[in-house]
């Protein structure tokens, strides 16, 4: 209570004397920041419950509840089993822009996001414990005020001026004025009886909130770009929807095992929803280059120069089936705006806009972590050609086809590990068994209609090295030939090489196989 006494008679104190501040920051939270985020608060608030969690664990456990059939328009929970709220997280969600985490402490760090929750609620509630082994939520538990709670604030404040309530619902924003809670609702309870920490809750204000919570949770849990999969501090997330007396319960668990491990890489297979299997391998920009990067990067702000440690980024591409498009992540997905750079996702701390929706890749900062993507996809497939790692080759396609606005960096990749993007083998290969070939030396060759003995698997019989498995996924194939095109490398057979083939294959047969070079067609077998 003492701290909305406070901000609220600073807030009259400061109209008096002609100071618009607080009406500016209301119009900041209200109207600039709202709009930014429209759509983000649920992506937002899931931030905020991982960052919780010690940057040091990866068993965190987040539980997201959106129970339509509470209340008048529902209620959404997101809640965490992390640390407990500290003055200082408290003080952060009472302020705007000003948050208690540096850009390298967690996903949430611009202290902006929380406020995007006026969106769905006029009165969001949080609910902590004042210690990890406290049988109750009895630590800090409070909502921020409603337009009516401005009344009651008036006549504590200022019970002689007329005016003092319309002064603060005009110039005061809802969210910097918390008030205390002293009883516990029954869902929230239950919540603490799970072992969760910390609870936000948003009763829905109308119709219209809900809707967008319905959205945004759908959202959520689309399967084409998984939430979880960055989200390294936790191990399980529970998704629940209640509507209409029915419950739906999801859970989403990540299973790590470690496929190479280096000081400054490593790479992973990732299992998630769905028997969703992925390649991901990280790789960290050290903390000199890092900061050396965000000194000349001019326009990120004075929160970014008290960055420390190094930079982590983060390619994962799928085992089995490819993506139809790449998707970039802070942590969480950003929206489609700005395309991935890989086939796959693709997670670093970019500087972006402020809702994370998008960035801009001139930024120094940025760019340096660009550079970072392709040098991980260079060295990951580098050590699978050397043999120091297995690696499917769907993954290393994947990961090493590009854009041709993307190649100059991987060819640099390329460069500095002494090696050039032509040469490495990386596609997977008929023969031998396992084996893989190159751009330099690859073929794409589909059997012709009709032709029952002259195959690629009989050609590889042959001890022929070259040719890429057929089974290769369409797209990845597809997406091999523009790469070869981009790199004036063909990759379909000529003629003559044809020819060398087909006499191979007849020699193992004991047949002949004609190619009727005139025309280009083949025929089938005939006996000697």
């Amino acid at each position: 209570m003492t701290q909305a006494l406070k901000v609220a008679r600073l807030c009259l104190a400061n109209l008096a004397e002609g100071d618009t501040t607080f009406r500016e920051m209301k119009a900041v939270i209200e109207d600039l920041l709202t709009a930014e985020y429209k759509g983000r608060v649920l992506v937002e608030l899931l931030q905020n419950a991982h960052d919780a969690h010690l940057a040091t664990r990866s068993d965190g456990r987040v539980e997201i509840l959106l129970d339509e059939d509470e209340g008048e328009h529902g209620v959404l929970y997101v809640a965490n089993g992390g640390r407990a709220l500290k003055p200082k997280d408290f003080q952060a969600l009472c302020r705007v822009a000003l948050s208690s985490k540096r850009p390298d402490e967690g996903i949430g760090h611009k202290g902006v996001g929380f406020k995007s929750v006026r969106q769905l609620t006029e009165a969001p509630e949080l609910y902590s414990v004042s210690d990890p082994e406290a049988k109750a939520f009895d630590g800090f538990c409070f909502r921020f005020a409603r337009s009516a709670d401005f009344d009651w604030l008036a006549q504590q404040i200022a019970p002689d001026q007329t005016d003092a309530a319309d002064q603060l619902r005009d110039n005061l924003s809802t969210l910097k004025v918390p008030l205390p809670l002293d009883e516990v609702p029954e869902p929230v309870q239950r919540f603490r009886r799970r072992g969760i920490v910390t609870v936000v809750r948003l009763p829905l204000q109308d119709a219209e909130a809900r809707q967008a919570a319905v959205d945004q949770f759908n959202e959520l849990t689309d399967d084409s770009a998984p939430f979880e999969l960055f989200l390294d501090r936790l191990a399980v997330v529970s998704v629940v929807h209640t509507a209409a007396g029915s419950t739906k319960r999801t859970v989403y668990r990540r299973q790590v095992t470690s496929l190479y491990s280096s000081r400054d890489l490593k790479i992973q297979e990732v299992a998630l929803r769905r028997g969703l299997r992925l390649i991901v391998v990280r790789s960290k920009v050290a903390a000199e280059r890092a900061q050396e990067a965000i000194a000349v990067s001019g326009t990120m702000g004075a929160a970014w120069k008290a960055w420390q440690g190094a930079a982590e980024v983060a390619v994962a591409v799928p085992v089995d089936e490819p993506l139809t498009r790449g998707r970039l992540y802070t942590f969480l997905p950003m929206s489609t705006e700005t395309p991935s750079p890989v086939n796959g996702y693709v997670n670093a701390p970019f500087f972006s806009h402020v809702s994370r929706r998008t960035f801009a890749t001139d930024i120094p900062w940025n760019d340096l972590l660009l550079d970072e993507v392709a040098a991980a996809c260079a060295r990951a497939a580098v050590l699978a050609d050397e043999g120091r790692v297995e690696l499917p080759g769907n993954a290393l396609v994947d990961l090493l086809c590009r854009q041709e606005s993307e190649l100059p960096r991987l060819d640099e990749a390329f460069r500095k590990l002494d090696g050039q993007l032509d040469k490495v083998s990386f596609i997977p290969a008929v023969h031998p068994v396992g084996g893989r070939t190159s751009f330099s030396e690859g073929f794409l060759w589909d059997q012709p209609e009709g032709v029952a003995a002259f195959t690629p698997h009989a050609i590889g019989e042959t001890g022929v090295a070259e040719i890429i498995d057929p089974s290769l996924h369409a797209v990845r194939a597809n997406r091999l030939r523009t790469m070869g095109h981009l790199r004036r490398l063909s990759l379909e057979p000529g003629r003559e090489r044809l020819s060398q083939w087909a006499e191979a294959v007849a020699g193992v047969l004991g047949s002949v196989v004609k190619v009727i070079l005139a025309s280009g067609s083949w025929c089938g077998d005939t006996s000697p």
